[in-house]
């Protein structure tokens, strides 16, 4: 019933996918044809159908006198329910039909363990991929940007409009989680006629108000605009749902299928980029990429530009398969320097999370696991889904919270960790650009005015694995501004196989100290009335798991990546720290540029997916202007 339900409400789009023949006509739209998009040429070139990459598409095809050619590796999944039924989150991590599955290497700080970094591999990439919260960033998360030296309006004031462009937002109802106003209604904040709907959750559970009346027992205080700057406290999130269809809303959605009968547009799925052509000289010029299908080796030509939308791990990845970064690494892989950039692939950051799960004192209470328990609820949740598109199934987390360190810890923790933090950070050996980072981060960490962490509850498992009779709600919890620095570098000469990932998780004290607090504190809110009433017990970490050094061994046990990676093609000065001008065009050369999360120069505390849609849209006019 699962897949025919998803299947159902959007195949009609599917079908208007438009492939021209004969061969002597030019390919336009959606295509498998990798012989006949290597015999056109194109003015741009876009490695990478995902997130950014599509919204670029989009925006640059507006210009008919151009032509876009896209390569994505994966294939387009609308009508897939594992990626548009929202209650599904999480059925499509680690299939490779769906995701890169890419594992870090040995984590030093981490009990030595490999942790799961999961992308999208397919038409929009990571949006199809994710929990859908919809959330824009704090001005001071933006504004820090700028406070690196970046110019061009990387700031709030220059970041926010884009974000407004691409989004549509619903209002959410009267009342919900015990708020008497409504969110979202702030036009000031709200976008309202993007290609991207956005909407509030029309289902909420039991467990919804509850939880959030206990948080604000604990002294977390309700953020009723969290758009309009300062997204501390807690707040009823938004998602990238359609209030018309309850599905997912997602670049391929939004912003391909309504333009792909342009004749200036087509893009090749099932097919990976494995290097970039340059041609070396004082300023080198990106005349095209190679890519491969089935084994076979393909050349497509750009006239104008290269862009690469990769993402933070395949675009240094594809930087340096191509002769870009640090020249002791290419050396070692036999691949011919052409441009020298050690900031390549560095300044890897990372969100964390870990799930705390608790069983619930009634199992027919309404969960996402009891569309798998009990047949009379399914039946009624399918009939919302397909008659109104409301109901369970479009459910998305809605109780989301960012914290300083302030609110959870007491002044001698604070105090102490702060101490830890900065006689790390001098026994450290940073460069210029991490120290100019680090001030940033422990000025704001010390005001209090950036969340330090992150706590969300979910109605349901969401690992999808509850025993028949028994119902489970997870809270997670992330570490936000994490102060630990990784990078990405290719292991191999071989652009098939995967890069070697480090995000050198907890190489700082503190960002272990945040995410068991946070972990911690989920413990406490459950335990917190009301909320206590509805539950029954913790399941993991279990009952055993109560003094500080449980938790922390909990923690090295269980942490994982909340796969909002950034930084490693970082916006950034030449030869301190910066991959891209503030134009986006990568140091020494003159036509290749990068539009995805990896130009994020410092982390934000913040879902990012709103922040990328917001980089392409920016960036789109960047390209326009003649920049």
């Amino acid at each position: 019933m699962q897949y025919l339900l998803g299947l159902s409400l959007l195949t009609p789009l599917v079908l208007g996918a438009a492939v021209s023949s004969p061969r002597d006509a030019r390919i336009n739209g959606l295509t498998t044809d990798a012989a006949g998009f290597a015999e056109q040429s194109y003015n741009y070139v876009i490695v990478g159908g995902g997130t950014a990459g599509l919204v670029l598409a989009a925006r640059l095809t507006e210009m008919t006198n151009v032509t876009v050619g896209v390569i994505e590796a994966g294939f387009l999944r609308v009508g897939d329910p594992k990626v548009d039924t929202p209650a599904f989150i999480g059925q499509g991590l680690l299939d490779p039909d769906y995701d890169w599955s890419f594992q870090t290497v040995p984590q030093t700080h981490v009990s030595e363990r490999n942790i799961a970094i999961s992308r999208g591999k397919m038409l929009g990439g990571s949006s199809g991929l994710n929990f859908m919260i919809w959330q824009h960033g704090s001005q001071r998360d933006y504004d820090s940007w700028a406070q690196l030296g970046i110019s061009n309006g990387w700031d709030w004031d220059g970041i926010l409009p884009y974000i407004l462009k691409a989004e549509t937002v619903t209002p959410s109802p009267v009342g919900a989680l015990g708020y008497s106003g409504r969110v979202g209604t702030n036009n000031d904040f709200e976008g309202r006629s993007g290609p991207l709907p956005i909407q509030y959750n029309n289902f909420y559970s039991p467990f919804e108000s509850p939880y959030a009346q206990a948080l604000e027992a604990l002294g977390v205080p309700f953020n009723p605009d969290p758009d309009a700057g300062n997204s501390t406290g807690l707040f009823n999130s938004a998602a990238c749902v359609d209030v018309n269809t309850g599905n997912r809303t997602y670049s391929p959605v939004s912003y391909f299928l309504p333009n792909q009968a342009r004749t200036n547009l087509v893009v090749l799925q099932g097919a990976q980029v494995t290097k970039i052509n340059l041609t070396p000289g004082s300023s080198a010029v990106a005349t095209g990429v190679e890519f491969v299908v089935d084994g076979i080796t393909y050349n497509a030509n750009a006239t104008t530009e290269v862009v690469l939308s990769a993402g933070t791990i395949q675009t240094p990845q594809l930087l340096e398969l191509s002769g870009i970064g640090n020249p002791t690494i290419l050396e070692q892989y036999g691949i011919p320097l052409i441009i020298s950039n050690s900031d390549v692939g560095e300044n890897y950051q990372d969100h964390t999370h870990v799930v705390s799960q608790f069983e619930v004192t009634d199992p027919t209470m309404p969960t996402t696991n009891l569309l798998n328990t009990n047949a009379t609820f399914q039946q009624e949740q399918d009939a919302l889904y397909l008659d109104d598109h409301t109901g369970i199934y479009t459910y998305t987390a809605s109780d989301v919270s960012f914290h300083p360190m302030q609110q959870f810890f007491s002044p001698i923790e604070l105090a102490s960790s702060i101490a830890q933090l900065q006689s790390e950070i001098a026994a450290a050996n940073l460069s210029e650009w991490q120290t100019k980072q680090f001030q940033i981060q422990l000025s704001d960490l010390e005001a209090g005015t950036v969340g330090q962490m992150e706590l969300l509850f979910f109605a349901g498992d969401i690992g999808g694995g509850a025993a028949s009779g028994t119902e489970y709600v997870d809270i997670l919890n992330f570490g936000s501004r994490h102060f630990s620095r990784g990078s990405v570098h290719i292991g191999s000469a071989d652009p098939l196989a995967a890069p070697l990932i480090d995000p050198n998780f907890f190489q700082f004290t503190i960002d272990k100290e945040v995410v068991v607090k946070g972990t911690q504190i989920a413990r406490n809110v459950t335990q917190t009335a009301p909320l206590s009433s509805f539950i029954k017990t913790p399941i993991n970490p279990s009952t055993n798991v109560t003094s500080e050094a449980d938790f922390e061994q909990f923690v090295l046990e269980n942490v994982g990546t909340e796969w909002h990676p950034v930084g490693t093609a970082s916006l950034g000065p030449q030869g301190a720290g910066g991959v891209v001008n503030d134009n986006l065009i990568v140091y020494g050369t003159s036509n290749l540029r990068v539009v995805d999360a990896s130009v994020i120069p410092l982390q934000i505390a913040s879902h990012i997916q709103s922040t990328v849609y917001a980089i392409a849209e920016k960036a789109a006019d960047i390209i326009k202007s003649g920049n």
